[in-house]
């Protein structure tokens, strides 16, 4: 009897034993920025450019006016981000630019074939979520990262620009594969 109950004692103590193990264990850790697994190359699938402009008249009144240019058509767009912070970015995109005018009428231009050929230096800040890009004519663009994971990332900037009676607002999103 004694036998019998120690097995069952040694089974029932094995079944905990592992019952909590399987507890503590939540799978793999989350998919985290950090500098070196964001060196790759990512596809851009997405590209929305935003401009609004606000004019401030005498009197108090505004005006609004904007123009928003969606990316479709991407063909090999490719952002390589190295080791070395150094990228390159190679492609071609089909946009189209819609213009909202002061009085609400709106035109649509004409499609528009962007060839990308663009080099530099980018820094990460993984605390800050932050990728800021240097081109070689030395343009710096500060995105945040909205998104990251191991197949996707969503880039976002927004600038706002102040002269005398105008201000301008331009934003941009970018999705990327990988």
């Amino acid at each position: 009897m004694k036998l019998t109950k120690l097995i069952f004692l040694f089974v029932l103590s094995v079944a905990a034993v592992s019952c909590s193990k399987n507890d503590d264990d939540n799978g793999p850790a989350p998919y985290t920025l950090s500098t070196s697994n964001f060196v790759d190359t990512y596809k851009l699938k997405f590209l929305e450019l935003r401009i609004v402009e606000t004019i401030t008249f005498g009197n108090g009144t505004t005006s609004t006016s904007s123009a928003v240019t969606v990316g479709s058509v991407f063909q090999n767009t490719n952002f390589v981000f190295n080791s070395n912070n150094t990228y390159t970015v190679s492609g071609s995109i089909n946009t189209v630019t819609t213009t909202t005018n002061p009085d609400g009428s709106q035109t649509v231009g004409d499609i528009v074939i962007v060839n990308l050929e663009d080099t530099g230096t980018y820094s990460l800040n993984t605390t800050s979520n932050k990728l800021t890009i240097t081109n070689d004519e030395g343009t710096v663009t500060v995105f945040d990262i909205k998104k990251y994971n191991e197949t996707e990332m969503t880039l976002y900037s927004e600038v706002t620009t102040v002269s005398n009676n105008s201000s301008v607002v331009t934003s941009s999103e970018l999705r990327f594969s990988r």
